[in-house]
């Protein structure tokens, strides 16, 4: 007897079950072998079996054609498997669906890097947002290579070429090598925990793909993207490509253009400044010669309004005389033409016409002036007005 408690599967649930379990666990795996029952198909699929020395592991690249036209993967070759483990249901039986092949050797290689960045460039280690920008004015340089490879005097030359005064420290590690990427990850946090350089120049010069091995590294990639300081790769030549220039905030073709990169901000900003210093010199100097004719006009202008000046004087002198001279004529004649008006005025005074023996007859009871005897009767009291004194007098006769 069954014991309850058990779950009874199908035949499909079971291998349903297994094929989620096993998709689950291998999903991007690698797998060495030697192929066998090497079969493509018109379709361009290819079906093959990979097997060493005690198992084997049937496995199929769809579209192998399409994307290997031409290729030397045959019965007998050992190569490298990059694909998934799947579960054929109907037949219970599991296969490596392959994503790419490689001939054992460089292929090995060349696959655990496609694997790394691709599973890096997931977890965002390549994004442009987390690149940090480098240091416009740094002071100190950090250099993590071989201080014995030609890679490092380059640098150092290009450095000292643009700043002669530029503090560098080189932390000497292994470029390649078992120990290698362990050595440069030290390196890299060294800087970081002292904080005594501004920007970290990790790098070495060209190589195989094995040679290079350490900078594609995920330990040294890992190391590069929680860098607090800014960290430049220069590694290898223009056409070679590593793990490490995909993390680093800015990726330089060779350590030498690494070197040139990291000083060039600085060398474009003190050139910026002596143009500048240029600039405001000529200008101060056209500025204080425009001063200076400005200066010379005025001075110039000074005199010319001095001389003026003067002749304006003179020329409000002679007008002071003249008015002077015009008035005092003036005024005489006015003076003249007075006092002979005073004088008539002084002859016609009754007073004076009285002291010449003339005299004025009045009527006295009304005052007026008699001067005409038809103005009178004979009895009428006529006051008569003298120089001195006054006579009172009656009409007695009147002749006209």
């Amino acid at each position: 007897m069954l014991p309850d408690e058990f779950s009874i599967y199908s035949v499909s649930e079971i291998n349903a079950e297994i094929r989620h379990l096993i998709g689950d666990q291998f999903r991007d795996v690698l797998v060495e072998g030697e192929v066998s029952n090497f079969k493509l198909y018109p379709s361009g699929h290819l079906y093959f079996t990979l097997k060493d020395n005690t198992s084997m592991l049937k496995a199929v690249f769809f579209n192998y054609q399409g994307r290997h036209p031409v290729s030397s993967i045959g019965d007998g070759v050992a190569v490298i498997c990059r694909g998934r483990i799947d579960v054929y249901e109907r037949r219970g039986e599991y296969q490596l669906i392959v994503s790419a092949i490689e001939p054992r050797g460089l292929g090995i290689l060349q696959l655990k890097f496609q694997m790394l960045k691709e599973k890096l460039l997931k977890e965002g280690l390549f994004s442009p947002e987390t690149k940090k920008p480098l240091p416009v004015l740094p002071t100190s340089i950090g250099i993590i290579t071989s201080p014995a490879g030609a890679a490092i005097q380059d640098m150092l030359k290009v450095i000292g070429k643009k700043f002669n005064n530029m503090s560098v420290l080189i932390y000497p590690v292994r470029v390649q090598g078992d120990e290698a990427a362990f050595e440069i990850v030290e390196g890299i946090e060294h800087f970081n925990r002292t904080r005594s350089v501004d920007v970290i120049i990790v790098g070495r010069g060209g190589g195989s793909l094995e040679d290079l091995a350490p900078f594609n590294d995920e330990k040294v990639a890992r190391a590069i993207y929680a860098s607090d300081i800014p960290v430049v790769s220069g590694v290898g030549h223009e056409i070679d490509f590593t793990i490490a220039d995909f993390v680093a905030d800015v990726r330089a073709p060779t350590p030498t253009a690494a070197a040139d990169l990291v000083v060039q901000a600085k060398a474009d900003f003190v050139d910026t400044i002596k143009s500048l210093r240029s600039q405001l010199e000529q200008g101060m100097r056209t500025r204080l010669e425009r001063c200076r004719l400005a200066l010379y006009k005025q001075i110039m202008g000074l005199k010319e309004n001095r001389e003026l000046f003067v002749s304006h004087r003179m020329y409000l002198d002679d007008l002071l005389n003249n008015l002077i001279h015009g008035f005092s004529t003036y005024f005489t004649a006015r003076k003249t033409q007075l006092d002979s008006l005073a004088q008539r005025l002084k002859d016609l005074n009754p007073e004076n016409i009285l002291k010449r023996g003339y005299s004025i007859t009045l009527r006295k009871e009304t005052g007026e002036v008699v001067i005409s005897a038809n103005q009178v009767t004979q009895g009428d009291e006529l006051a008569v007005r003298l120089s001195r004194g006054e006579l009172g007098v009656t009409v007695t006769d009147k002749a006209l």
